[in-house]
């Protein structure tokens, strides 16, 4: 699969239980249908609108390609009021630019009795070191310029 953004080649990320393909260049994030709801309650945490509880946003960035199908992925904003712009595939999944998860996951309700610490640590281990540090700058869409 190749990132929306850079069409890089996404390299798959697994550590306790969950899954993703991640962009080393743009460091952006594919889940699968299914995995944002895995994570949530990996980190012990509920999304209010669900994971299909999306709303169809109106903006003029441009759509972007789905990594599994390649047809346009709709934007979509998830994780109520406040929410976050994602691009989603209805058949495939989420694509979340670098910093949209940390965004939607500090939007998310900590259920009681929860011990997420080791999946944050994974989340922190794996996003927040190891990217290229020289990728060129990106532009307010989130493109990357080569």
């Amino acid at each position: 699969m190749d990132c929306p953004v850079c069409r890089e080649p996404l390299i798959v990320a697994e550590r306790e239980g969950i899954e993703l393909d991640v962009c080393l260049w743009c460091r952006g994030l594919w889940f699968d249908a299914g995995e944002l709801a895995l994570l949530a309650e990996k980190l012990g945490r509920t999304l209010s609108a669900g994971e299909g509880g999306v709303v169809p946003a109106a903006t003029s960035e441009k759509a972007r390609p789905c990594p599994r199908c390649d047809r346009a992925m709709e934007k979509v904003v998830l994780g109520g009021s406040s929410g976050v712009l994602l691009d989603r595939c209805a058949g495939h999944g989420l694509w979340f630019d670098h910093g949209e998860l940390g965004s939607l996951v500090g939007q998310m309700a900590v259920a009681p009795g929860s011990h997420a610490e080791a999946v944050l640590r994974f989340m922190g281990e794996t996003f927040g070191a190891g990217a290229p540090s020289s990728p060129a700058a990106g532009d307010a869409a989130g493109e990357v310029k080569r």
